[in-house]
């Protein structure tokens, strides 16, 4: 029977010397067996792969690695490339040679993430490269063919005008960057499911994010923005939105018939009322801690399927009666208040 999975953690394969005046090399012998193969924060000089191999999936991480390991263009039948935490600096022109490659992972290098770079990338699906310290991105990057990008944790703060191509892509990730407003080239952006521009510098929301009429999870939590424009009222299949820690001081009335969301976070805001949310036909979890609430939500503790929902550190003020109307509450529900 072959072996389907093998995961290295913390070790190496071998160890070859191929003559006394050479210094010693650590080497990685990869069986030409395995489907799944993983290296985990063991370092690695040389990477031996078969010619002859069945490896779709191939994960090297914290392996000291400061160039993809030319061997790896014999994986044909890769599918999943994952590089996280090394020293790669820049994106070989064989791996556009991959046809099967349907993801690749980056996160944590030292990538400048140059033209060339964009063109080798240009074939691959899912590209994250987040934590690489980037500040702006190349003009070429719209000749990419993903579905998915992670640009997380990185330092840009503009979109080059040729991003505006890529308005196919169904996830896009700018968590933790420099951005002021959500850039004007996402306004053609119909197709996305996920958008994520947590920890940003973000004051305002354009109308056009309400135009993303695909959009199922937005996240806007840790910036600055004060209003919610009523255009996000079109967003007819969102289920997750996340806009906690933020500088709201209201939530629209419309937000409640917003029949699609599940999930609804608005903690750390400056919120003095809600609306009746109890009407939010597919709500299960809600987060309003930490604003300037004076009235309890008694509507929403008592609508049916309820998950979760927290309240704490607020201004509200609890008869003996309503503590006790809590404490029964807190047993069917996971209340947090």
């Amino acid at each position: 029977m072959a072996i389907k999975r093998i995961i290295l953690l913390l070790m190496v394969i071998g160890l070859f010397t191929s003559c006394v005046t050479q210094p010693a090399k650590y080497v990685t012998y990869v069986p030409d067996t395995v489907t799944v193969f993983e290296v985990i924060g063991a370092e690695i000089q040389y990477l031996d792969i078969p010619k002859d191999n069945n490896i779709e999936v191939l994960s090297l991480t914290n392996c000291g690695l400061d160039r993809i390991p030319s061997s790896i263009k014999r994986c044909k039948h890769l599918k999943r490339l994952h590089l996280e935490r090394n020293q790669i600096k820049h994106i070989p022109k064989w791996i556009s040679s991959l046809d099967s490659l349907v993801e690749i992972n980056l996160n944590f290098n030292q990538l400048s993430l140059s033209k060339s770079d964009i063109r080798h990338l240009s074939k691959v699906q899912q590209i994250l490269i987040g934590g690489n310290g980037l500040e702006k991105l190349p003009r070429n990057i719209g000749r990419l063919h993903c579905e998915s990008l992670n640009l997380g944790m990185n330092k840009l703060h503009s979109l080059p005008e040729s991003f505006a191509r890529l308005n196919s892509m169904k996830s896009l990730i700018f968590y933790e960057n420099d951005f002021d407003e959500i850039p004007e080239v996402l306004a053609g952006f119909k197709n996305l499911k996920h958008l994520d521009f947590y920890k940003n510098n973000i004051d305002e929301i354009p109308d056009f994010v309400g135009d993303m009429e695909n959009l199922q999870q937005l996240f806007l939590s840790f910036n600055k923005i004060g209003v919610i424009p009523d255009t996000l009222r079109n967003l007819k299949r969102l289920k997750y939105f996340y806009i906690h820690h933020n500088e709201l001081h209201f939530l629209p009335e419309w937000i409640a018939e917003m029949d699609s969301i599940e999930r609804l976070g608005v903690g750390y805001n400056h919120l003095l009322d809600l609306p009746d949310l109890s009407k939010m036909k597919s709500l299960k979890e809600f987060d309003c801690e930490h604003n300037l609430l004076e009235r309890f939500p008694w509507e929403i503790v008592e609508k049916p399927d309820m998950e979760l929902i927290v309240v704490r550190d607020n201004d509200f003020i609890f008869t003996d009666e309503e503590k006790v109307k809590l404490n029964k509450a807190s047993k069917i529900i996971n209340l947090v208040y």
